[in-house]
């Protein structure tokens, strides 16, 4: 298994409110920070922390009790930021998305998520996006009242209806699923997804080489505009690591 991060922030922004987790037992989160000034920074670092910590037990978890745990972990992270926007007058507002996966190393893959970043498995040429986004729009769109290509340019498509450390209650995204050895996952904030198609996406994920794959998913939300921070982290499940610093934590 190789893992490529990737984070950059963007063309139009100073700074750069993505945060990245990669971390044993094998978690793999990014988290897209939201807030003035550099509180979003601190949420999306601050919620990875938190929820890092809280998936420490999973070494010594059974299957039956992965899931429980990252739930927990995810509320651990919201509980964290939240206090900290309610404590301090300059981080009022902030808040954070989260999106986490779990590799036991059983063929098996979990995954949490809260927010508009996404996980996308990419198999057999063809590419899936597994998490549902907590957008506005995208409640619209599972309701029948617009169409997908509607929210692609809808005005309001940025409206998160969930956050880590906006609310006390929150509802977390939770699944299992199956993988294969030749899969690749990717998960990246918002500044990927809007700035690439999914078909580009898919039509990227065609490279073999997983760095350049990486980079290539980079570059193509850079050209097309990069109007937000780029993160990123693609796990290949085929290919071995070449250098252990192709491994990395950004938080």
């Amino acid at each position: 298994m190789l893992v490529v991060t990737k984070t950059h922030p963007g063309l139009v922004r100073e700074n750069n409110e993505d945060a990245i987790l990669v971390q044993e037992p094998y978690i793999y989160a990014v988290a897209d920070g939201m807030g003035g000034h550099a509180s979003g920074e601190i949420a999306s670092r601050s919620a990875l922390k938190a929820f890092g910590a809280a998936t420490h037990s999973l070494r010594r978890d059974s299957s039956e009790h992965i899931r429980d745990t990252l739930i927990e972990a995810v509320k651990k992270a919201n509980n964290h930021v939240l206090k900290m926007a309610v404590s301090n007058d300059e981080y009022t507002g902030m808040g954070t998305t989260l999106t986490a996966v779990y590799l036991p190393g059983n063929g098996t893959a979990y995954f949490c998520h809260v927010g508009d970043s996404r996980l996308y498995i990419y198999r057999d040429n063809t590419l899936e996006k597994r998490s549902h986004d907590h957008t506005y729009v995208e409640d619209l769109k599972d309701k029948g009242c617009i169409t997908s290509e509607e929210a692609a340019i809808h005005p309001e498509r940025h409206i998160l209806m969930q956050a880590i450390g906006v609310e006390e209650n929150i509802h977390v995204q939770c699944e299992i699923f199956s993988i294969t050895p030749n899969d690749r996952l990717l998960i990246c904030s918002d500044g990927l997804s809007d700035m690439v198609t999914d078909a580009e996406i898919a039509e990227i994920m065609l490279e073999a080489d997983t760095e350049i794959c990486a980079t290539n998913l980079l570059e193509k939300a850079l050209n097309n505009g990069g109007r937000d921070n780029v993160s990123l982290i693609l796990i290949d499940m085929a290919q071995s690591p070449k250098k252990a610093e192709e491994v990395s934590e950004n938080v």
